[in-house]
Order: C-alpha cells, then structure tokens, then sequence
C-alpha cells in the first residue's frame, strides 16, 4: 500500500495516553474519560462532539484545554486519541454533556460539496485501508482529504468537505467494498491530474483505474497494464462520452485514480481485476459505465 495501515486505539489505549512534552509543555495532562469530557464540557460552545471534529476552532480549543499543540506534528498521534477517545464516549453513551447548538451552513451547501467529498473521502479511505473516524480525527488524513478535495473543486471549504462526508456516512453511502477489503495484495493508491499527466511515470502493472471531475466517478476500468490501456484512452477512447469529456478536460478537469497492483499478485488474473472493478463500479456509480 501507499502508507502502511494506521493500528486504531481502544478507548483504553487512547485515554491512557500522556500528552505534551516538558520542551513545549507547561501544564500536562493525563487523557482520561473524565479529562476529555471536561475539556469537551470546557470547550464545545454547545455544539455536539460531531461538530467539534469537524470545526477547526472547537478542536485547537478542545486539543489545548488537552495540552496538545494542535499544529505540532509531534503531537500528531496524541491528538488523533484524544478525538478518538472522545467520539468512543459518545458512542458508549458517557460524554453527558448537553449540546443546544447547530451548525449555520445551509444543507444545500453541504448537499453541493457531496460528489467532491465523496471521491475525496473514498480515496483517503483506500490509500490507507481507514476508517472515515480515522480521517477525520487524524490531521495527516484530514490534511490529504482536503488535498483530494481541492484537485476536483479549487478552494472549497475544509469544514464543508467534512461535513459531507459525515451526511455521506450517516445516509450509509460509503459502505466499504467488500473486494477492497479482503484483497489488498499491497495496492498501491495514487491520484493524477489528467492535464498534467506523464505517461512514463505510470506503472505499468495490472490494476484497476478510475476517471472522476467535480460532478462524480465518470469511468472505471481494468487492466493488465495499466500505462498502455491509459495511453489508448488519451489517445481516443473507446467510450464515446469519456472521450468527449477527456478531450475537454481544461474545461472541467479530469483526475485519473490508479489501483495499482505488483506483478505477480493475484491481480494479474482477468477475473480478480474484473470482480474489483465491477464492486467499484456497483458502489461508486460511474456515468459512463454499464451497471454490473
């Protein structure tokens, strides 16, 4: 894979956790049950816990009363416990702390940016086989999930982004693929802007590849090698809507998604490479594939 798997914290695990050094640490505390729910209690403003995650002032709020350093990288592991720890106690029922606020953005807003936030989270979600809790509480995810974001709509809101991906989770449309799932086989995940593309750096190995723009996944395919088949695409696709909207991809640009697999993993076998693009192509809903 392109980063090695995340091992994910019990409750146990994260709140036991000591946080802040004596270098750039005056006041250190220990993360407890009690610890993150006063500093909930202490910083939430009276919105949910759902909500602190995903605005950028209630965590570097909620992460300080902590004493963690919201931007400090060798923090990073200790802040993606706390907030853990904190959305575990919400689900077990133990945070009982009240909330009376909501969020002002309009559910149009949200409701606009879902297409972007899906493929962004869907492949975060694949780069490191995590789950959508560790991207939003780990802020080197978060960081690539905004990346992903940006590459199909420029300048689009961090906390936006995230809050589609929360009504994504919630309207249970990122469940995760089965295929993708149980057949990892060191999948390499990597993302490429389609006017910026250089064939030679491509691998040229079996794998599966998916074309997405802003308005969604437009096409998914499979290969035996990978290069050659998106060679054949630029030059003219066989599919004629991909090859229109390939042609004017200045316009509205396109992002090519590569699955990449080794050459001697099970990938390399016809009927593997298809089972994995038609479970893409059932979930993701390419326009201009035919439904499995």
């Amino acid at each position: 894979m392109a980063a090695s798997q995340d091992a994910r914290p019990t409750l146990a695990q994260a709140t036991s956790t000591r946080v802040g050094s004596p270098s750039n640490q005056t006041d250190h505390k220990d993360v407890t049950p009690e610890s993150i729910r006063e500093a909930f209690r202490e910083t939430h403003q009276g919105f949910s816990s759902d909500e602190l995650i995903l605005q950028d002032k209630l965590r570097d709020a909620f992460l300080q009363e902590l004493g963690i350093a919201p931007k400090q990288e060798s923090q990073f592991d200790e802040q993606r416990a706390a907030l853990r720890a904190l959305l575990q106690l919400r689900k077990r029922g133990d945070l009982d702390v009240p909330t009376t606020q909501r969020s002002s953005e309009s559910s149009a807003s949200i409701n606009a940016a879902i297409p972007t936030a899906e493929i962004a989270i869907r492949t975060v979600l694949d780069r490191h086989d995590a789950m959508i809790d560790d991207v939003l509480c780990d802020p080197r995810m978060r960081t690539e999930l905004q990346q992903e974001a940006e590459r199909l709509s420029k300048n689009i809101s961090a906390e936006t982004v995230r809050r589609a991906v929360l009504r994504l989770r919630k309207s249970r449309r990122l469940r995760p693929e089965l295929v993708l799932r149980v057949a990892d086989w060191d999948r390499t995940v990597t993302t490429h802007p389609v006017n910026q593309l250089h064939l030679e750096s491509l691998p040229n190995t079996p794998g599966v590849y998916l074309f997405r723009d802003s308005t969604g996944y437009l096409y998914i395919g499979e290969a035996v090698r990978l290069r050659d088949r998106i060679g054949d695409h630029l030059r003219g696709s066989h599919n004629a809507g991909l090859s229109k909207v390939l042609s004017d991809s200045e316009a509205n640009p396109v992002t090519l998604e590569l699955h990449a697999f080794p050459n001697d993993s099970p990938a390399k076998k016809i009927t593997v490479r298809r089972a994995y693009e038609s479970e893409l192509i059932r979930s993701r809903h390419p326009r201009f594939n035919l439904q499995p």
